[in-house]
């Protein structure tokens, strides 16, 4: 870290981070901020920290920096002109650090979409001078990254990567020339030959553990387009489903937001909020109502995540496997469940 600060003159670190006994996701001021010595258990609609080094997520992905549950947009004048456009308290140079596989390739997923859209999230996302990721080496029972794609490990992209072998070895490698120079400086030894053999294992063997969980994606896929018809199996699947918008707030690759204008004495705030395609008032227009029921705003959100999302995003999946949807549901609704159901019903 201290190299970084030196490197980049005032740099700001950003990741996983604990406050006030909650994960958050947030500046890290020492590397005591983040959760070292802590494990989490994560199960359908359950989250648990206890003593341990497998520390996989909180519930705030990078999004909350990226495009913020709220933020400002513009300041308008009581004459209708713009007197101040994007702030938002944005830092010159970021680095995220110890961020997880699933959730560096969500920020890939928004690049695609949010890039040419949304002026906030270009700026912050330009902020960013450097990707530090802590690659995962033992799935939480929520997790199922090796299906997606997308961890648990890193191929490329990055610039340095991490993965803790066991509580007081951790294991490095470098993504770029930033990567390289860090290694460096440094002064880190040369992993011998049976720490590069368990680590190889070890993310072998995650992998495997996921790979018990679904079928394959090329599976899932087909079942999904085939089951759209299907009302009797959605409104099945979404039988505990409530609409409370949980799984989009801390999915990290939802990214709708609603737009509410605040007015003061002497201007107006415009400002942007997270909205979610689960709750009711997300398919409420002026003419009707275009997902009345409940079991159409599931179906939605399950396909959008793995059908949709690759048409706006160059075959990217909209679902990165961090399992977020399902740990966080108040009613532990298994989105894992969801999928093996469909494919066993459907396909």
């Amino acid at each position: 870290m201290e190299y970084l600060r030196w490197r980049f003159n005032g740099v700001t670190f950003i990741g996983y981070k604990i406050q006030n006994s909650t994960p958050v996701f947030g500046e890290i001021s020492h590397l005591s901020d983040m959760p070292i010595r802590i494990s989490d258990i994560q199960r359908p609609g359950s989250y648990e920290l206890v003593a341990g080094y497998r520390f996989r997520l909180s519930y705030a992905p990078p999004k909350w920096y990226l495009l913020p549950p709220e933020h400002s947009v513009l300041k308008v004048s009581p004459n209708y002109e713009v007197v101040d456009a994007i702030n938002n308290s944005l830092v010159n140079r970021v680095v995220m650090f110890g961020i997880k596989p699933c959730d560096f390739n969500a920020i890939a997923v928004l690049d695609e979409i949010l890039t040419s859209k949304h002026p906030i999230y270009v700026k912050r996302r330009s902020s960013i001078v450097a990707m530090i990721i802590e690659e995962c080496l033992e799935p939480a029972e929520t997790c199922f990254c090796s299906i997606t794609g997308t961890g648990p490990t890193v191929l490329r992209g990055y610039d340095l990567a991490y993965a803790r072998l066991d509580e007081n070895t951790v294991i490095f490698k470098p993504g770029s020339t930033l990567g390289e120079e860090i290694i460096k400086a440094t002064g880190l030894r040369v992993a011998v030959q049976e720490q590069v053999e368990t680590y190889y294992s070890t993310l072998e063997r995650a992998v495997g553990i996921m790979n018990t969980r679904l079928p394959r994606l090329e599976e899932i896929q087909r079942a999904l387009r085939k089951s759209v018809k299907n009302e009797k199996l959605w409104r099945a699947l979404s039988e505990k489903c409530t609409g409370c918008g949980n799984c989009n707030y801390v999915c990290p690759t939802c990214f709708c937001i609603e737009i509410v204008d605040r007015v003061e004495e002497s201007h107006t705030i415009r400002t942007a909020l997270w909205t979610a395609c689960r709750t009711y008032t997300y398919g409420l227009v002026a003419g009707g109502h275009f997902r009345r029921d409940l079991y159409m705003r599931y179906r939605h959100f399950v396909l959008h995540k793995f059908l949709f999302y690759s048409k706006q995003t160059r075959g990217l999946l909209g679902c990165v496997g961090c399992g977020r949807c399902t740990t966080w549901c108040p009613l532990g609704l298994d989105l894992k469940e969801t999928l093996v159901r469909v494919v066993k019903e459907v396909d």
